[in-house]
């Protein structure tokens, strides 16, 4: 599999990426989103996507690239007291939902903390379909993946759950 795998703290899953290599997988690693964002980018132009973007969750750096779902989740943050929790890695993620059908680009987040996802940031198409009251707490979590809870030995196979996941529930799909 293809993998681009955005960020800040490579050297934390460096293991990783080196075990996905050595198994024959195509890895990518960017430590920023807007170098993440490029890749996307160049992938789409070649009409060759990644089959999964990784997103660090709590990624601490406003990019310039996202600043409509910047001001979403800046306003829920406010609003659930919290605005200090690093979460720009989810700008990038609420960015790939709303243009999925077009980019054709499927994604999972990788976090310390997964409570920090929040649901419901567009009331019309909420990313992974979640609404608040009914959130799917059986596939979520493959798809919000516990840093700590990857492995050498289990990386991909969590990262082909999240990718079946996106096939299973045909989010690409028109």
């Amino acid at each position: 599999m293809k993998y681009l795998i955005v960020d800040d703290m490579p050297e934390h899953i460096a293991p990783l990426i080196t075990n996905l290599r050595e198994a024959g997988h195509q890895v990518t690693n960017t430590r920023n989103l807007s170098m993440g964002w490029e890749e996307i980018n160049r992938a789409h132009r070649a009409r060759t996507p990644f089959d999964l973007i990784v997103l660090d969750l709590a990624l601490d750096r406003k990019v310039r690239e996202f600043p409509e779902e910047q001001k979403v989740i800046r306003d829920a943050l406010y609003s659930r007291s919290v605005a200090d929790i690093p979460v720009s890695g989810q700008a990038m993620g609420l960015r790939l939902w709303r243009r999925r059908k077009e980019i054709q680009q499927r994604y999972c987040y990788i976090t310390y903390h997964q409570y920090v996802w929040m649901a419901q940031l567009d009331g019309e198409d909420p990313e992974f379909e979640q609404e608040l009251s009914e959130l799917d707490v059986g596939w979520l979590p493959k798809l919000i993946l516990e840093k700590s809870d990857l492995w050498p030995d289990n990386v991909a196979e969590k990262f082909e759950t999240a990718y079946k996941i996106w096939e299973e529930r045909k989010w690409l799909v028109d």
